[in-house]
């Protein structure tokens, strides 16, 4: 003879799923009524027709009846009636459920258990707590595990606690709500490998303005997201995302750091616009840092520029010259003060770094031959070079002129190495000449 869970669950089976479109009607009809609702999830066999369906093999309506249940507020209580029905002895109240460590072990490495256990936010803080150690009685839920400084950081030194975090999205929503959860992930190399390693998690995370601001404000993270091609793809697809890095020191400073992270995000237009536009505060504190100095010394790019130790720091250090060679703003802050100015010119490193800078710009007569006198620009730069495709009495004719000063330009390519703050402009004759510059 069936039992009578056995007996409920036929029943239910045949309300729910006889007709696929109609067994969702009727558990939506069910779950208006309250008392209705309460009978339901107090039924054992009842619940185990929504919750008990293999993740990797639901029918027609399963995901359906799933999302309606999981959206309500009896989910807690579906849950406790689900996994009671399999541990009796956690089936007295949702605190002796999840008390026991190892029963949170075996819930967590089965998916069905683990899918139902994450989906309320009772549940799912409790079971969470227990497996970051912590006691689950202390908790009301996951928005208090995720609000406790405490319990987020036990959680995030956790691989089964994220583990569970990651792969529900009750648990998942809650930490990227909290900024003291986001913090406690972000600063913990444990908590980031679990994000990285699941996709949705990684996109929420990427795609959540206030995540990816914990992310970018901690070394930990943004090492950890570089180390990851998939990752780091991932943000710097993300507008959001690569919003955060460029408004943050830490991250501009990282990503600089790692030759492959500069060209992945350089192969994005959008996002390499984004990081080379970072503000003058940012870049200042960035290149400090890559610099080895102290960032809090700085206050934006201008403080470095105008500073001759802090220059020439930057100059005997590659990464950081280029990261500033590469940043528009930085190129300006340069350009604007003759401390810089002076320590680059007076640099063959420096000067090597800026005939390579991704700012650079080339602009060729091309207007067929015949003589012309073009300003080239009118503003802030750096000259790298002119090339002069004349020979005999037209070369000697060619000139360029910075800030209004003219030099006589023979033919060849003449490398110039100099910066001018109020105009470029030259006179030519062959459509083939050129002169790159960097606008600044």
């Amino acid at each position: 003879m069936l039992k009578k869970i056995q007996q409920d669950f036929s029943y239910y089976s045949h309300e729910f799923k006889d007709n696929y479109r109609k067994g969702v009607h009727r558990l939506r009809t069910i779950l208006a009524s309250r008392a209705q609702a309460q009978a339901f999830v107090s039924n054992a066999g009842g619940v185990a027709v929504v919750l008990g369906y293999e993740p990797e093999t639901p029918d027609k309506n399963a995901q359906e009846l799933y999302a309606l249940l999981a959206a309500s507020p009896y989910i807690d209580d579906a849950a406790q009636t689900f996994l009671g029905s399999i541990y009796e002895a956690g089936a007295e109240s949702q605190d002796a459920m999840y008390s026991d460590s190892a029963r949170c072990l075996e819930i967590l490495h089965d998916p069905v258990m683990s899918r139902a256990a994450g989906a309320g936010t009772v549940s799912a803080g409790k079971w969470i707590a227990t497996l970051a150690g912590q006691s689950c009685a202390a908790y009301t839920g996951i928005a208090a595990v995720a609000a406790s400084e405490t319990a987020m950081t036990a959680v995030a030194a956790s691989e089964t606690a994220m583990a569970a975090v990651v792969c529900n999205a009750t648990a998942l929503n809650a930490v990227v709500t909290s900024q003291v959860a986001l913090n406690a992930v972000a600063a913990s190399e444990t908590a980031m490998a679990a994000v990285i390693g699941n996709a949705t998690a990684l996109n929420v995370v990427a795609t959540s303005q206030a995540a990816m601001n914990a992310v970018a404000a901690s070394e930990t993270a943004m090492t950890a997201v570089i180390a990851n091609t998939a990752a780091f793809n991932t943000v710097v697809t993300s507008h959001v995302a690569m919003n955060a890095v460029a408004s943050s020191y830490v991250a501009v400073a990282v990503v600089y750091e790692s030759a492959v992270a500069v060209e992945a995000v350089k192969a994005n237009e959008t996002a390499w616009a984004t990081l080379t536009g970072a503000t003058s505060a940012v870049m200042g504190k960035a290149a400090a840092k890559l610099a080895g100095l102290n960032p809090a010394d700085y206050a934006d790019m201008t403080a470095v520029a105008s500073s001759s130790t802090a220059m020439a720091a930057i100059i005997g250090n590659a990464t950081a010259l280029n990261a500033v060679v590469s940043s528009q703003t930085a190129m300006a802050a340069v350009a604007s003060s003759n401390t810089a100015r002076t320590a680059i010119t007076n640099s063959a490193t420096a000067k090597n770094a800026l005939t390579s800078s991704p700012l650079k710009t080339t602009v060729t007569k091309g207007n067929g031959n015949g003589w012309e006198n073009r300003t080239i620009r009118n503003g802030m730069g750096y000259l790298i070079s002119c090339f002069n495709a004349n020979s005999g009495g037209e070369a000697g004719s060619t000139w360029y002129k910075l800030d209004g000063a003219q030099t006589s330009q023979p033919a060849g390519t003449t490398n110039v190495g100099k910066f001018f703050t109020s105009s470029l402009a030259i006179y030519w004759w062959s459509s083939t000449s050129s002169v790159t510059y960097i606008p600044c």
